[in-house]
C-alpha cells in the first residue's frame, strides 16, 4: 500500500489565495492595482497618491479637507504610506514593477491576474473605480 505524501517543497510555496487576500486587504492597494490596470503605461507615485486622495476625500462629507493645508498633509501622508508600505508590498508580491529612481509603477502580469480576481474577492465592481466622477 502506497500513500501519497506531499512533497516538502509544496509547503514552502506561499498560499496564493492567502497572499492575494492579504494584498487586497487594504483599500489603498486595491486602488493602486485598479488604477494601474486602467492606465496605459507606468504611473508615478504622485499620480497614485492623487488618485487615492481623491477617492478618500470623496468619502468624507463635511471634512476640513477643503482647506489647502489639510489636503497637502493628507496627500503627503498617502505618499509616505505608498512609499514605505503599499508599493513595497505590491512589488514583493510581483504585482507591480516599481522603479525607485523615477518613482513609477507598472502592473505586471501577476498584477493583471490579481486585478481580474478583485471583483470576486473584494466585492467591489470596476465602476467603483470609475475616475470620471
Amino acid at each position: 500500500m502506497t500513500t501519497n505524501i506531499p512533497s516538502p517543497a509544496l509547503f514552502e510555496q506561499p498560499n496564493v489565495a492567502t497572499s492575494t487576500f492579504d494584498l487586497l486587504a487594504d483599500q489603498r492597494r486595491r486602488v493602486v492595482v485598479r488604477y494601474l490596470e486602467e492606465t496605459t503605461g507606468p504611473a508615478t507615485l504622485g499620480e497614485l497618491a492623487e488618485e487615492i486622495s481623491s477617492r478618500e476625500s470623496s468619502h468624507r462629507l463635511h471634512s476640513i479637507s477643503d482647506h489647502a493645508d489639510a489636503q497637502h498633509d493628507h496627500l503627503r501622508s498617502i505618499t509616505i504610506s505608498l512609499h514605505h508600505v503599499h508599493i513595497p508590498k505590491l512589488a514583493d508580491a510581483d504585482a507591480i514593477d516599481y522603479d525607485p529612481e523615477t518613482k513609477t509603477a507598472l502592473l505586471t502580469e501577476t498584477g493583471e491576474r490579481i486585478a481580474a480576481r478583485m471583483d470576486a474577492i473584494c466585492g467591489e465592481p470596476r465602476d467603483t473605480y470609475d475616475r470620471s466622477s
